[in-house]
């Protein structure tokens, strides 16, 4: 249930540009049955408040489940008050989601489709781009590429396999990119033959000066976990990177960061645990909607995300660190 929760908050922000930032919820004026069998969160879209429904247990054809989750989910609303209620769906055909769509059901489905009635919003794998724009923010993967290009990456020309291999991500995701930026008007529309190639607009500090009012820290999360080799989880980042770019006193606490939906696996695979006060060995994790070893240099994430990383710290120091590090940049 985490799991999909966080592949939904990913998906939103990589396809449309909002953070839902869940939280789970077991609200104590619900009824037992209905904690028993759903997952609730709680979060917002667009400014409205939000509820997301995930059925615990996998149910038969025929065994009234939708009808049943229409009168739980009034109830839901009723006694929480949200704005918004969405089915919260695992991998499920494209029947289904029609069907649920006939009957004006709201729903998440991660890496397949967003549908919420009550706003109009029906965001599928092939969005259109006058829906991407409306963001007040650029998505995660095309905030990516922009920066990727403004630090020297050839990518100009490159088709959408290309892309997709050159910055790790999904294709589909790389499709929707190149939307936004034309859209934008910060890409031009580019085909060679059949295949569509990516043709910028816009580059260096022009490209900057154009996108940082909607470019957004990629840290997602924050942990401080027990770990002997902070080298295995991924590059440095936050004030430790940034005392490496400039002459900031490097913190006591070292900070790494990685992919956020890699963090389970690496968690697994390396006995990852909360660090308490009694621990010597402690490491901080940002968890970032994209993977900073893409840009990373000699083990440290690049400058201009780790910029946005920490442009807003109330610290200072770090704050005055944060303009020295754009100040030298080399554009």
């Amino acid at each position: 249930m985490e799991a999909l929760a966080e592949a939904a908050e990913a998906y939103v922000e990589d396809a449309f540009g909002q953070r839902l930032a869940l939280v789970p919820a077991a609200p104590t004026n619900l009824p037992h049955f209905i904690l028993d069998r759903y997952a609730i969160w709680q979060g917002s879209l667009d400014g409205r408040a939000l509820l997301l429904m995930a059925i615990r247990e996998n149910l038969p054809p025929g065994s009234g489940a939708t009808a049943q989750y229409l009168k739980h989910r009034e109830m839901v609303r009723h006694q929480l008050g949200a704005d918004l209620v969405l089915l919260l769906l695992g991998r499920v055909p494209g029947a289904i989601r029609r069907q649920m769509m006939e009957r004006k059901i709201g729903f998440i489905a991660p890496g397949a489709q967003l549908y919420v009635p009550e706003v109009f919003l029906d965001l599928r794998e092939r969005a259109p781009a006058f829906a991407l724009v409306h963001a007040e923010q650029i998505s995660p993967t095309t905030q990516f590429l922009l920066l990727a290009v403004m630090q020297g990456r050839t990518l100009d020309g490159l088709n959408l396999t290309e892309l997709a291999d050159e910055l790790h991500v999904s294709i589909m995701s790389i499709s929707r990119t190149l939307d936004e930026l034309e859209a934008l008007q910060l890409a031009k529309a580019h085909h060679v033959g059949r295949q569509r190639r990516l043709h910028m607009a816009r580059r260096g500090r022009e490209l900057w000066d154009t996108v940082q009012a909607q470019l957004q820290s990629p840290v997602r999360k924050v942990r401080e976990v027990c770990a002997l080799d902070g080298e295995v989880i991924g590059p440095l980042a936050g004030t430790t990177a940034l005392a490496r770019y400039t002459m900031l006193a490097p913190p006591r606490l070292e900070t790494r960061a990685i992919l956020a939906a890699s963090w389970k696996n690496l968690q697994a695979a390396q006995s990852l645990r909360p660090a308490t006060a009694f621990d010597d060995v402690r490491v901080e994790v940002q968890t970032w909607t994209y993977d900073p070893r893409v840009l990373a240099s000699n083990g440290v994430v690049d400058r201009l995300s780790l910029y946005l990383s920490v442009r807003g710290s109330p610290d200072e120091r770090v704050a005055q660190a944060a303009e020295e590090l754009l100040e030298t940049f080399a554009w």
